[in-house]
């Protein structure tokens, strides 16, 4: 597992950085989904942004001064990922019941980081999904960052704005304080493309990265002050579990619910290369392009295509005639869009939600931490899974109220527990999973477990799964 030795010398003295790993990631559907957004995924190369983000956290911070704060849904996946990174880190994954947006995954974080700095300790957050190049200066102008914070300002960092975007937020620059840092003036929140033009020319709008460096003391009494609801929440914590209260807290940001509203607040103008990546036309502006200016990806066949992003991850793409488009195809859907129209596909996760469609909520191939399952084919009253296992694990001691299953091996050795008796079977065998059976699936080899399933019954989603016993710790029903 990969891990780096030594101790290095922190960049900023007392201080604990913070990676945000919850967000949803909406503008990127297809390929982004509510159980594997974007920062989960390869866009730009081999690494996930979470693995880029990391590593770059890494350079300027000891493993035991960084936190990663994810959701229920995202923990196993991030986990793996951390791990793959520096095993060190895994004991400092920090997983909210529900996503509830970045102050409140900040403030879960703040409480650990709080039993080890002193009254004057830092803390940095940062994104987990934006792809920064230029990591000696990120490491300079973070240094900067942690100077002015260490003088009780709340800083964040802009970006120098290279063209109109209505998808970012906008930091408004006032009176300088030292070369690079500034008061700030105000926030703006995805302008209209005017007013987006408007502070590309005129200097002093930044776009707001997300990045922010403050004392963990001045933070707290912040939400005490700003966010008294969320505050009182905290305080009274103990007197139930996280579980059961935490849907009520509101769903708001560190930028809305205390950046925009504390007074001491400082901008750090960063000078290194940024990109939210936070839709398709940021992928296509940041792609290799062709000789006719397409950005082409995977299994594509484009014929007088022009200026053009493509992608497919399921099948082959044919695109004939295309100019200024958007074209991005999976195993289950496809995203045809022109560029101008790019910020709208949110409107589409958001149509596909209120239709409780599962396309906005997992791709056919869902990751769990015991292997993955990909439904090959479904229709009214059955579904065919193909299941992988990996060598050691086992799935959840489990029951359905409304389907029976048939398994197939397809590859490997299964041990297979059905109402406390157990089996071993090796490929081309099978077994019947009565319906309300007791029944448990594992991998006893040393290679990967494949196996069919296929489901029978009136209704056959993830929901109808009663845990009695399992390894990872998950003791409510996955969505």
């Amino acid at each position: 597992m990969p891990r780096k030795s030594g101790r290095k010398k922190a960049l900023i003295p007392q201080c604990h950085a913070i990676v945000l790993a919850g967000g949803s990631g909406t503008r990127l559907w297809p390929l982004s989904r509510n159980l594997l957004p974007k920062q989960l995924l390869a866009l730009d190369g081999k690494e996930t942004l979470l693995q880029q983000t990391l590593k770059r956290v890494l350079s300027a911070f000891g493993p035991e001064s960084v936190w990663v704060v994810t959701n229920e849904e995202h923990v196993f996946e991030v986990r793996n990922q951390v791990e793959s990174v520096d095993n060190r880190l895994l004991d400092q994954v920090l997983s909210e019941p529900l996503a509830r947006n970045t102050l409140p995954a900040t403030l879960l974080a703040v409480e650990q980081v709080a039993k080890q700095l002193p009254e004057d300790g830092l803390v940095a957050v940062f994104p987990s999904d934006h792809l920064i190049k230029d990591e000696v200066t990120w490491r300079r102008n973070l240094e900067s960052a942690g100077d002015i914070a260490s003088k009780g300002y709340f800083v964040t960092m802009g970006v120098e704005a290279l063209h109109p975007e209505t998808g970012y937020g906008y930091v408004s620059l006032g009176r300088e304080l030292d070369g690079g840092v500034y008061e700030c003036a105000g926030f703006i929140e995805k302008p209209d493309f005017s007013m987006a033009k408007r502070y590309h020319r005129d200097g002093g709008h930044l776009w707001n990265s997300g990045i922010f460096v403050f004392g963990y003391k001045e933070f707290l009494k912040s939400v005490a002050v700003h966010q008294p609801e969320l505050w009182s929440w905290w305080l009274s914590r103990d007197e139930s579990p996280l579980t059961e209260n935490y849907g009520r807290i509101a769903d708001i940001s560190i930028d809305y619910g205390i950046a925009e509203r504390v007074e001491n607040i400082a901008v750090v103008r960063a000078e290194f290369d940024w990109e939210d990546l936070g839709s398709w036309e940021a992928m296509y502006r940041l792609g290799e392009r062709d000789k006719d200016g397409n950005v082409i990806r995977g299994d594509v066949m484009a014929v007088d295509c022009r200026n053009s992003l493509l992608i497919s991850r399921g099948g082959r793409l044919a695109a004939v005639g295309l100019q200024n488009m958007i074209m991005v195809q999976t195993r289950d859907a496809t995203l045809a869009c022109p560029m101008p129209h790019v910020q709208r596909v949110r409107e589409i996760v958001d149509m596909l939600r209120a239709e409780g469609s599962k396309l906005a909520e997992c791709h056919p191939k869902v990751n769990r931490p015991w292997g993955s399952y990909m439904v090959l084919e479904e229709e009214n009253n059955y579904k065919i899974k193909r299941i992988t296992v990996h060598p050691g694990a086992h799935l959840s001691l489990q029951m359905h109220h409304h389907r029976s299953e048939h398994w197939v091996v397809v590859s490997g050795t299964a041990e297979v527990e059905i109402d406390g008796s157990s089996s071993i079977l090796t490929e081309n065998q099978s077994v019947d999973i009565p319906q309300a059976s007791r029944h448990r699936l594992g991998n006893p080899g040393k290679v990967v477990l494949e196996i069919i399933e296929i489901q029978s019954g009136p209704y056959l989603e993830e929901d109808d799964i009663v845990r009695f016993d399992d390894l990872y710790g998950r003791t409510e029903n996955p969505k």
